[in-house]
This record gives C-alpha cells, sequence and structure tokens, in this order.
C-alpha cells in the first residue's frame, strides 16, 4: 500500500496503476537500503516515481538525492517535476541542475577537451586571471554578491540553463555558483561523473562536505551505465598524439624531451610487428614499461611530461604532452578487469596506431559505491535482463523488476518478419537486394513517418542505395552536431512521408521522441552484433570465466538492447499508435527472440496482412510461436 503521505507528495493528482506497483518498490527498497533494478517501458512515470519516493525519503532521512543521466532533455523533465511537487506541497527542499564544468564555462574554450579544459581552467584560477571565479569566490569563501545570487536560485528550481544565464548576468562562474547550491541542496541534478568519477567525486564531495552513506542514487538511463564506466577509465595512445607532442616540444623548447618521444615512437612502430592480418594485438604491461624503461627512467619520463605540459598550457591552452603523460600514468594500473590492446586503424590522413589500456569490467567502479549509498535505483526501459545489470555493476543487495507497459496493447503491433538476414555468412548483392526490397514494401504499407535503423554505415549506405520509394529520404550522418540534429529532426517530421535511414544505437535510436503521428513505424534491419574485435572477444572471455556468461553479456544481449531502443521510437505515449518490424531472420531465433518484449509479438512472413489490418484498426489480439 502507498501512504497517504506518499500519495500527497506525488507531483500528479492520481498515481496511475502501472505506476503504483514502481513507487511500492522503490520505498521498499529504500526501506531496505537495496538498489532497485527496474526495467519499466517509456510511459511508465520513472521520472516522478523516482523522485517522489526519493525526495520524501531524503527529508525525513536527512539524505542527499543525486539523480544522474546523460541525456540533456531527461534534466528539464526532473526539473518539471519538482517544480510540480514543490508547488502541490508547498514543501521546504532545493535543488540543483549542474552539467559538466566544461559546459558551464563563461569563458571561450572551444577546441578544449576532456582534462585539457580542467588543466586550463586550474590555471587561470590559480593565476587570478579569471574573472568569472573572482567575483563568484574570495579567498575559498563565496563573495557576498555570489551569496544573494544563491539564494535567489534557492527558491524554486530551475534548469541549468537558466543558472548559466544569471551568472552570466552577474559576470560569475556558473558551476562555482551551482556548488554553492548543492551545499544545502536536498536533490543534485548531474551527470554519472559526478558519483562515478572517483577524482570528480571525491572533489565534489569535499566541497559539500557530504559522504557517500548519505547518497539516495537514481541513475536514469542505467542500461548505458556500464558502457560509461569502461569509458570513463580507458585511456589510449596514438601514434598522432606522439607527433603532436614532438612538434609541441620543439616549438616551446623541451629539446629534452624530443628525444624521449622519438623512441617512444619507436616502441609503438616495433610493437605493431606482432599485429596480424586483424590488424590488432594483445600488449602485456611489462613488454611495454619494460621498452620505455631502456630508454629513459618510466616514472621520470611521466613526471617531465606532466611539468612540460603545465608549462605549455599556460600559453596555449591544451597540450598532447599531457595527453601522453595521462596514459604512462593509467598504463600501470591494474590488470584484472582490463585488456592492453595495439591496433592500427585508418583515420583522414592515413593509417595510424592505437595502444589502449581498455576495462572490461565496470564493477570495478560501481560495486564499491553501490555498497556504500544509503539505497538507490537503477532505471530504464531497456534494462533487459536485469540480471545481468546486477552482475555487470557488482550490486549485491538488490531488487530486480520488470514493469509492463502502460499502453494499450491495440495501440502497438509487432512483428518479427524472418524473410532476410544481415549475417556476415549470408550477404551477397541479392541479400542486399532482398533487404531493400522489403524495407520498401514495407515502410509503404505504413503512413506517414517510417524509421529504418541498420546495424552499421556500409550496411545502411549499401542497402539504402538500391530502397526505390515514394517516400522521401532521410540518410542519417556520422557525428551530427547537436543543432544538425535539431534542423535534421525538423524537416524529417515536416515531411509527413518520409524514410529516415539510421543507424541502431547512433544518433535516433535513443532519447529522440516522435510523439502522434510523427513516427508511426519503426523497421530493425537486422542485428546490431559487435564485430568481432580483440575488445569483444576479451569482453566475452573475462564474462565466460566471471559469470558463465561470455556470449550472452558480451555479444547477445548488448546488441538486443539497441534493437528494442530503437524500436521503441514510434510509442512514446499512450495515445501513439505505431508499427515495430524486426526484420532478420535470426529475430525468430530463441536466443533472440527470447529477448524482444512479448507484447502481441508474431512470427510471420505475412506481414502485408497485418500491416494493413492494424492500420485499418482491425488487428486481431493475437501471438503466434516463433518458427
Amino acid at each position: 500500500m502507498i501512504s497517504q503521505e506518499l500519495k500527497n507528495f506525488f507531483p500528479h493528482s492520481t498515481i496511475r496503476d502501472g505506476q503504483k506497483e514502481l513507487v511500492i518498490d522503490i520505498a521498499t527498497a529504500f526501506q531496505q537500503n537495496k538498489i532497485l533494478l527496474a526495467h519499466a517501458p517509456t510511459g511508465l512515470g520513472k521520472t516522478a516515481s523516482a523522485l517522489t519516493v526519493a525526495l520524501q525519503n531524503a527529508l525525513q532521512q536527512k539524505k542527499k538525492v543525486f539523480f544522474l543521466t546523460n541525456r540533456h532533455t531527461q534534466h528539464h523533465i526532473a526539473i518539471e517535476t519538482l517544480k510540480l511537487i514543490k508547488k502541490k506541497t508547498n514543501a521546504k527542499f532545493s535543488c540543483v541542475d549542474i552539467i559538466g564544468k566544461k559546459w558551464m564555462c563563461n569563458q571561450e574554450i572551444s577546441g578544449l577537451f576532456g582534462g585539457e579544459f580542467h588543466e586550463y581552467c586550474k590555471a587561470v584560477v590559480e593565476k587570478g586571471e579569471c574573472e568569472f571565479f573572482n567575483n563568484a569566490r574570495k579567498k575559498q569563501e563565496a563573495t557576498v554578491e555570489a551569496k544573494v545570487l544563491v539564494n535567489e536560485l534557492q527558491a524554486t528550481p530551475l534548469h541549468n540553463e537558466q543558472v548559466i544565464s544569471r551568472s552570466q548576468e552577474r559576470r560569475m562562474c556558473s558551476y562555482e555558483i551551482s556548488l554553492e547550491v548543492a551545499k544545502t541542496a536536498d536533490v543534485i541534478i548531474g551527470d554519472y561523473n559526478y558519483i562515478f568519477n572517483n577524482f570528480i567525486q571525491a572533489s565534489l564531495f569535499k566541497k559539500l562536505n557530504i559522504n557517500i552513506e548519505d547518497v539516495i542514487l537514481i541513475v536514469d538511463e542505467g542500461h548505458n551505465l556500464p558502457n560509461r564506466i569502461r569509458d570513463m577509465v580507458s585511456n589510449s595512445l596514438t601514434s598522432i598524439m606522439i607527433k603532436n607532442s614532438i612538434h609541441e616540444a620543439k616549438k616551446f623548447n623541451y629539446h629534452g624531451l624530443i628525444e624521449w618521444l622519438q623512441k617512444l615512437m619507436e616502441i609503438l612502430n616495433s610493437l605493431s610487428n606482432y599485429i596480424g592480418k586483424e590488424q590488432e594485438c594483445l600488449i602485456r604491461k611489462e613488454q611495454f614499461i619494460r621498452k620505455v624503461s631502456a630508454i629513459v627512467d618510466y616514472e621520470q619520463f611521466t613526471t617531465e611530461l606532466e611539468n612540460a605540459a603545465d608549462e605549455v598550457r599556460k600559453k596555449q591552452r591544451k597540450s598532447s604532452m599531457g595527453g601522453i603523460a595521462s596514459f604512462l600514468e593509467s598504463w600501470q594500473g591494474e590488470e584484472d578487469g582490463f585488456t592492453r590492446i595495439l591496433s592500427e586503424k585508418q583515420g583522414k590522413y592515413g593509417s595510424f596506431l592505437t595502444l589502449s589500456y581498455l576495462c572490461l569490467d565496470p564493477s570495478i567502479v560501481t560495486k564499491p559505491i553501490f555498497n556504500q549509498i544509503y539505497s538507490g535505483v537503477i532505471m530504464s526501459g531497456t534494462l533487459q535482463p536485469t540480471f545481468m545489470f546486477k552482475d555487470l555493476l557488482g550490486i549485491e543487495n538488490s531488487i530486480e523488476k520488470t514493469y509492463g507497459s502502460p499502453f494499450p496493447a491495440s495501440n502497438k503491433l509487432s512483428l518479427v518478419v524472418p524473410e532476410t538476414t544481415t549475417k556476415f555468412t549470408a550477404r551477397s548483392e541479392q541479400m542486399f537486394q532482398n533487404i531493400a526490397e522489403k524495407t520498401t514494401k514495407i515502410s509503404e504499407l505504413m503512413p506517414g513517418n517510417v524509421a529504418a535503423f541498420f546495424p552499421s554505415y556500409h550496411l545502411r549506405d549499401t542497402v539504402g542505395s538500391m530502397i526505390k520509394t515514394k517516400k522521401e529520404l532521410f540518410w542519417e550522418k556520422r557525428d551530427m552536431s547537436k543543432e544538425e540534429k535539431e534542423i535534421f529532426l525538423a524537416q524529417f517530421k515536416a515531411s509527413k512521408n518520409g524514410l529516415l535511414l539510421a543507424i541502431t544505437g547512433a544518433n535516433f535510436a535513443e532519447g529522440i521522441d516522435f510523439p502522434g503521428d510523427l513516427l508511426n513505424g519503426v523497421i530493425v534491419v537486422g542485428l546490431p552484433l559487435a564485430r568481432p574485435d580483440l575488445l569483444t572477444k576479451e569482453i566475452i572471455n573475462y564474462y565466460q570465466q566471471k559469470f558463465g556468461k561470455g556470449w550472452e553479456y558480451g555479444y547477445t544481449f548488448p546488441a538486443m538492447s539497441k534493437c528494442i531502443q530503437s524500436a521503441g521510437r514510434c510509442i512514446r505515449s499512450e495515445t501513439d499508435k505505431g508499427a515495430v518490424i524486426y526484420l532478420d531472420e535470426r529475430f525468430s531465433w530463441e536466443r533472440y527472440y527470447s529477448c524482444l518484449p512479448r507484447e502481441r509479438l508474431i512470427v510471420t512472413k505475412s506481414y502485408d496482412k497485418f500491416l494493413k489490418e492494424f492500420f485499418n484498426k482491425s488487428l486481431p489480439n493475437r501471438t503466434l510461436p516463433p518458427f
């Protein structure tokens, strides 16, 4: 049962039937100091449910809520939810919405990436050359003017854009102002880094004077967390970085480093002799350290690169030598849960070598955190299977739940059409033509806009060139900026009869909504199975040894999660109506079929019949078994 007190705290007038179970489970998890892993489809009201229970518990138990998300739009939803709670209850609480320090900076910092920005920021602050910081802080204390602004910002929940704007008006550092608000805030909205990056977390918690044991954690879009952690603690050295560093050392007269950097390039080239036809190979930790130590003391080399980089940043804000120093330090890291790979890759200006220290096991970072926090919830529309994420993240004290869709089953048609395949061994000109014909025919049986998601750009381009349709074609581009995506989407939505040729797991497969009749159908063309490269093999082997589920955790489940994410683009509200077509014979195989949402999932070659009936509002309610 949901207490009356909790009902009163809920931002909406009623708690829908589908939400009640989620709210009760979150409340139970918090009472028992456990972590709830919630696979909850779009539309269930995850954000409202989680924030309601978390905030009430935080106020009662004197804890602090961290709502973490990697989606910009979700920041807005969280803030609007908190506004509704405050308006309905008049409860006394404050919140702050923080994004990355770089993105809150008021200075001109274009061209600076990652650690480069943080080193530049540190340098200008230490020298007293940042006007915005000086106006916000004096001797580590907030200025009188900053305190006035902080009091204003605490009055109502504000999105980070509003905080940045108000800080800019008063020539103050937006990030420092946000930190000052965060000291007394009951809810902090931010990126995964604020909890899961050890350096950022330690710095933040010291400034806020809080302990990890007092954190109630909400992880939104939790299916992204394992890969984000892997990327966070991995590092790479490239031949391009070394070339740039040699140029940098010459430019700033660090002649003593030039010879060592040239020798480092020779080491990288000598290791490339181990690369076979797969263009990659494993490198042992000591193998690289021994080669470097033969020319210069390893620690001395790292330190001198760091010192040189600090000086260079004072003159040009960023340093390639600093990136090499960071890698050399990372390379000395742990063995278990990591792998070390040398690969030859093709870039814009030809081939280059990359030596990488890569994380296989995100639980190395996440397990200690989940063991220490007060309680939490990890939620996503594609957190399946929940037991996999429990294992990947190292969660020991958990509750796992899967919730049904809140939308009417009659509004969605899901078909598996086992007539083609993108399986590598079956690829041919004829197969590509068959896929193109099926994609064309299926898309034209669906009125209005349709999206087709392909496993790769290469396959999309090959099949796409063969598609002949009355619909207007829209081609997703690689590495689209935020502005480019917005313009592209506006054009697609305005088309009313377009076919989007997109990539599973890329720009438009996640975090993009097409409400109403803006998207009436999705075709998932083939399985986006990871390329069987050395990293994938290492992940499979690692999880096979650890859990006996290498292929599932490293290959099958991640691919199916991407498919389900893509499929979810067309049904985003209870009034939406759409069809999802899984176009590949492998979707009817048990290992893949069992991963798909089972609401009215039909395996058939008679897709034209079902599509016509569905869009004529007369689809029979039946489920057929797989072949």
